[in-house]
């Protein structure tokens, strides 16, 4: 008798035990989040990279080499985070950039990409550089859900169709760009015979397709040549040589700064000087250029913008930019690049604040999406919304003139929906 009661007992106690495993969902506290994205543990189930002191945040971009002017973007960024920090940072938390010199190398990208994400353990990435860089290291980027925050490449496959970790790019997409400087170009330039330069590499392809894709609008325009160049190459003789037998009405070239810097010095030589000469604004719209092209051979670049230059505007935002880059980095220009990083950072940060102090993966692309041309950083105004992650779709014509780069235009406007462009009046 005593031996069936005790057994009823521990019967009874083993079926509370599995009762009470049962309701606690079998998990021990601060096990894995359900957010998505590499997580890390603790009770409040934060998203990698977050903890209660800082966020760790990455960047990729040259900071050597003929493309070192993009760690420009780098110190903008930087120069955010430490004024974001003196304030007191995102949610009591400081914000800590870990960067990276990939040389515009893809595969020494795709090595460092992981290393930030599985050593360093960031939380994202941002305004890192370079086209095929990005497009080599997107796959393990998109696999890992890590959020990526505004790219520094406007190429179509980080934002249409959207992709749920990646947000934006810290200038215009090229697509849309290149579509605007085919319209300007024969509705405002009146030109109709276009020759394309274009750099040899996903960067490169995406704007010569886009060129085709919009000279089809155009009836009577035509394409007379597409020349290519390699990057890494410093002598741009050749392709001068062959604009010079084409003879176009309009050169329009898609490259970063020493390259397009190195053509425009050889079609001088060439005695091409009065021919519109019209510049993707990742290797124009930086005041760097008049040093690497030459003032007298500069002047007349026409380029895009997405930010006023800081001797174009009045205003308080612009004014606190330059005081505190000026002062983290006074060696350097604060004119373009810089303030692409700036600008990119002022996105990120406003999309932590609305995430709210337990931020996760899933709560911070939700705040994301909360973005309805905003207009609280220096670009014009910033969209986001689940069905598009474009971000940026707004810009400007500039021009280089007398050792400045003013704005020629008012803002012209892309639907990506219809493709329609208009021109602010």
């Amino acid at each position: 008798m005593k031996k069936n009661t005790l057994s009823k007992l521990l019967a009874v106690g083993l079926a509370a035990v599995l009762t009470l495993t049962a309701c606690s969902g079998g998990s021990p506290a601060g096990g894995s989040s359900k957010s998505g994205g590499p997580q890390s543990g603790g009770t409040a189930q934060l998203a990698q990279g977050v903890s209660e002191k800082e966020i760790l945040v990455g960047h990729l971009a040259p900071q050597s080499g003929v493309s070192a002017v993009y760690d420009l973007i780098r110190q903008g960024i930087q120069a955010y985070f430490n004024y974001t920090n003196e304030q007191g940072g995102v949610h009591g938390r400081k914000l800590k950039l870990i960067a990276y010199d990939d040389g515009y190398q893809p595969a020494k990208t795709v090595q460092l990409v992981k290393r930030l994400v599985e050593e360093d353990k960031v939380f994202a990435l941002l305004g890192s550089a370079c086209t095929p860089c990005n497009a080599a290291a997107q796959p393990y980027l998109t696999e890992k859900g890590t959020p990526v925050i505004m790219v520094s490449t406007g190429a179509k496959r980080f934002v249409d169709p959207p992709v749920k970790n990646y947000f934006g790019s810290s200038f215009l997409n090229y697509r849309v760009e290149t579509k605007v400087f085919m319209d300007y170009t024969v509705n405002k330039l009146a030109k109709k015979r276009i020759a394309i330069v274009y750099q040899n590499d996903d960067f490169g392809k995406e704007n010569l397709e886009a060129s085709h894709e919009a000279v089809k609008n155009y009836p009577g325009v035509e394409i007379l040549g597409e020349i290519p160049f390699v990057v890494s190459d410093p002598d741009m003789s050749s392709q001068a040589q062959k604009i010079k037998q084409l003879n176009p009405e309009a050169i329009i070239m898609f490259g970063p700064p020493n390259p397009v810097a190195n053509f425009k010095k050889e079609l001088h030589k060439y005695g091409i000087k009065d021919t519109p000469f019209i510049v993707s604004s990742i290797g124009a719209n930086d005041l760097n250029l008049f040093k690497l092209a030459g003032s007298d051979v500069w002047a007349g670049t026409i380029s895009s913008a997405v930010i006023p230059m800081p001797d174009a505007v009045d205003d308080p935002g612009m004014k606190l930019y330059v005081e505190r880059f000026s002062k983290d980095f006074p060696g350097s220009s604060y004119h373009g690049f810089a303030q692409w990083g700036w600008s990119a950072a002022q996105v990120m940060v406003e999309g932590l604040k609305r995430t709210g102090p337990d931020i996760t993966y899933d709560k911070f692309f939700d705040a994301m999406h909360t973005f309805d041309n905003w207009k609280g950083s220096m670009y014009s105004g910033v969209t986001f919304a689940p069905d598009n992650h474009y971000g940026l779709t707004s810009m400007f014509i500039t021009q280089a003139v007398d050792g400045k780069i003013i704005p020629i235009s008012k803002t012209i406007n892309f639907n990506p929906k219809t493709n329609e462009i208009t021109y602010e009046k």
